[in-house]
């Protein structure tokens, strides 16, 4: 603690020139900019800290947006072009890159407000894990563009293995894998000191680990106590979770296998040839010793593995055979089909080579790094460049068109399983594209992948527990720079998202969640703090526990990250809710002194209760599937019928917002219209006309009855029961959104947004924001994400 004080007093700054007042006109012309000439100003630009966070290096700079020039001079009466440049602290810590405005915070309360606000970051604060590519630009004179093939102008990048460049460091350029840019310009110092080199230096050291060890959720050692409910999100972490979803498909012909109970897994010396993960599922007609011979044959010991059941057909992932030199090197492969082949009654199989058809992870690093230099220009020159030219250049990326190929196949998986056909998707290691078109055939397949809890529990069972390899792909943990493996860095689940977000724009209303959550997901694979999204697979995350005593955190656990105000935008308004459809996420155990429901075997013997409590067996219940037929969707995988996922990929962009436009504007008031529809339905069921929403006294003409003066005597209340489900009570509307009703009608209580809401940073009427979301008692927003007590 004495060496981080001693620290932090060397890197104390008491004086700087004075930035031009333009700096802030925008956002506090009335206030004065005062300078941190004392200890008491530094504490205030003090960064907000975890605990267990340390800074590592402070200084002062400027903040540039993103399509902005910088202007490295920054000289009071020679700064031009720096209007919009913001002054405030620069911190680097064990965890984050964090710039503190030295604004009073009064001047940004509105834009905060606004935005999604995060409880671990601020919002000029980014992960180290975050930050893809750093370039260091050298002082070579007053204005320093970021435009490439500039004339006399250095730029270099930085990664672990290399040392700042020599001479001082004017400014630096952070690109961060969520497509952010982030501009920082740093003044000369008259003590002759290099704050943007005294940056770098620390970037460099931090930011780009080579051991996972190295990461601050080894340090972040904070208990955590789960809000998740037991029957919310399916884990895949124990055996009864594979059986439950055995049960819930129908399948008898497979059977659940744990490691932990195999000999030959825990052997000493043999366990090491397998890479299986803790819990598996095989066909049931084949001997688990010979299964497990059989996979040596083939990449990390990936033979066939059951991941879903529709009727009678399974769908199979499937990884190709090692390079050997032997002449017959099919016939494992062929014996592994063979088998597969048995476990379906019509005995029919389709072998869908994803290795042949699909682009290899090399081929979807290369049209990511494409697209975002597309999306996300460095300057105005480089905007006006790509911007003549954009379709062309996201043409030539590739991205949609691999977007396109996933979902082709996926459509092509999903009619051969409605066709009664077993499917098995093969793959070089089957833990990559097989994750994709095996995930998107079933959203495309089963409704309830399309609820929130679904397409959590989806994500745990193709990606999280077939160990997909998130630390290697998500570029988590950086190779040596002069080592000589291939490169396995590519942003494949970004893939699987933007497919499904096409999927979203296709059937609006056949998806609980909306973009704006799969959005925050997309950051939240950068939150070191959540294991989710953190390791190859499940042994380096059980032997961290072990060995390092790190804690536990599902990234599902929103409320750890987010307000309930924000979690409101997870929900998606449009979102048809069939009323007649049995909750199938509910945990198939049966409580003590429960009735057997239809369809499930009878209850056992009271002497075998005890044990069946322990692990489930789908043995005991009979082989039907809860998963509907007719609620398949058909989604159009062609390249006219897709697009550029905008907020995702365009939010970091003002120049690129539409001020009270884009879908977030549609979305608001097709809630306020929902909510207007629920309070007439509301009136309808009750018989009592009171409570009608205003738009009805506005459309009619009629007086609205007036609430009455005197008080009256508390009656215990009585819930409401529609449909059995408990609504809640109205609640007035504030008095300024009444009054935007009376006055401008219903577009007025709209805000002001833009179309990157709630990533957006422009200005608005936040009140009426809150009335819309949170004042709209009457909308009951019925999801798995918003239990009854949390709307009450």
């Amino acid at each position: 603690m004495t060496s981080a004080s001693d620290h932090r007093k060397r890197n104390t700054f008491t004086s700087y020139v004075a930035p031009p007042a333009g700096d802030v006109s925008s956002l506090a012309p009335d206030d004065e900019w005062c300078l941190p000439g004392d200890m008491r100003d530094v504490h205030l630009a003090k960064p907000r800290l975890l605990p267990n966070e340390l800074v590592v290096a402070s200084a002062p700079a400027f903040l540039y947006p993103a399509i902005s020039p910088i202007d490295t001079s920054l000289d009071a009466e020679d700064v031009k072009g720096s209007k919009e440049a913001v002054f405030g602290l620069l911190s680097v810590t064990n965890f984050k890159l964090a710039f503190v405005p030295l604004q009073r915070e009064s001047s940004l309360s509105t834009i905060s407000s606004l935005a999604q606000e995060h409880l671990l970051l601020s919002r000029n604060d980014i992960t180290l894990n975050n930050i893809d590519q750093i370039y260091q630009i050298a002082e070579t004179g007053k204005a320093v563009s970021a435009l490439p093939g500039n004339v006399g102008r250095r730029k270099k990048k930085l990664d672990g293995q290399q040392k700042p460049m020599s001479g001082r460091i004017a400014a630096l350029h952070i690109i961060c894998k969520n497509f952010r840019l982030l501009k920082f310009a740093f003044q000369y110092s008259k003590g002759g000191r290099d704050w943007g080199k005294q940056i770098t230096s620390a970037l460099g050291r931090f930011a780009f680990p080579t051991r996972h060890d190295l990461s601050f959720a080894y340090c972040y050692q904070e208990p955590y106590y789960s809000t998740l409910s037991k029957s919310a999100v399916s884990m895949y972490m124990t055996k009864n979770d594979w059986a439950r979803e055995l049960i819930r498909c129908g399948t008898s012909n497979w059977q659940v296998i744990s490691s932990e109970s195999e000999p030959l897994l825990q052997h000493t010396r043999l366990s090491s040839r397998y890479t299986l993960p803790p819990h598996f599922v095989i066909p049931k007609a084949c001997e688990v010793e010979k299964f497990l011979n059989l996979s040596l044959a083939f990449c990390d010991s990936r033979a066939a593995f059951w991941v879903y059941g529709y009727g009678n057909a399974s769908l199979v992932r499937l990884a190709e055979l090692k390079p050997s030199n032997q002449q017959d090197t099919t016939r494992e492969e062929n014996v592994m089909l063979e088998i597969v082949r048995a476990a379906n009654d019509r005995k029919s199989i389709h072998l869908l080579q994803l290795t042949d058809r699909l682009p290899s992870i090399l081929d979807v690093q290369k049209a990511y790094e494409k697209l975002r230099r597309v999306c996300a220009p460095e300057s105005p020159q480089h905007f006006s460049v790509e911007d003549s030219k954009f379709l062309i250049l996201l043409e030539k990326s590739n991205w949609l068109f691999y977007v396109s190929l996933c979902l082709r196949y996926s459509c092509e998986a999903a009619d051969k399983l409605k066709e009664g056909w077993t499917c098995v998707l093969q793959e070089s290691n089957g833990r990559d594209l097989c994750c994709v078109v095996s995930s998107l055939t079933q959203i495309i397949l089963d409704p309830f992948y399309r609820t929130i809890d679904g397409f959590q529990s989806l994500i745990q069972k193709e990606w999280i527990a077939l160990e997909h390899p998130f630390q290697r792909r998500l570029g988590q943990i950086r190779q040596i720079a002069d080592s000589n493996g291939p490169q396995e860095e590519s942003p494949v689940f970004l893939l699987f998202l933007d497919s499904v977000w096409q999927l979203l724009q296709q059937f609006p209303e056949e998806f609980e969640f909306s973009q704006t959550y799969l959005t925050t997901l997309w950051d939240s694979c950068f939150m070191p703090i959540f294991d989710t999204f953190q390791f190859d697979c499940n042994s380096d995350r059980f032997r961290a526990v072990k060995d390092q005593q790190l804690i536990l955190r599902p990234v599902w656990d929103w409320s750890e990250q987010f307000l309930d105000k924000d979690k409101l935008f997870f929900s998606n308004p449009f979102y048809q809710k069939q009323k007649t459809e049995v909750p199938c996420r509910r945990s198939m155990a049966i409580p003590a002194g429960g009735i057997m429901l239809p369809g499930l075997a009878r209850p056992p013997p009271p002497n075998l209760l005890s044990q069946q409590r322990s692990t489930i067996s789908p043995a005991n219940f009979v082989a039907q599937s809860s998963i509907p037929k007719d609620r398949y969707i058909q989604p159009d995988h062609r390249m006219p019928s897709l697009a550029i996922w905008e907020q995702c990929y365009y939010r970091w962009m003002p120049i690129l917002e539409i001020k009270r436009g884009g879908f977030p504007q549609v979305e608001l008031q097709h809630r306020l219209l929902l909510s207007n529809i629920s309070k007439l339905q509301r009136c309808l069921d009750l018989q009592e006309f009171d409570d009608l929403p205003d738009i009805y006294y506005e459309l009619t003409k009629e007086p609205k009855p007036m609430a009455e003066q005197q008080p009256q005597q508390q009656v215990p209340i009585t819930p409401e029961l529609i449909d059995g489900v408990e609504r809640r009570r109205r609640v007035s509307l504030p008095a300024t959104a009444v009054a935007a009703l009376t006055q401008d009608g219903v577009c007025s209580v709209l805000p002001e947004i833009s179309s990157f809401f709630p990533f957006s940073v422009n200005t608005g009427e936040t009140q009426q924001l809150n009335d819309i979301l949170s004042s709209s008692h009457e909308f009951l927003l019925e999801g798995s994400i918003m239990d009854r007590l949390s709307i009450a």
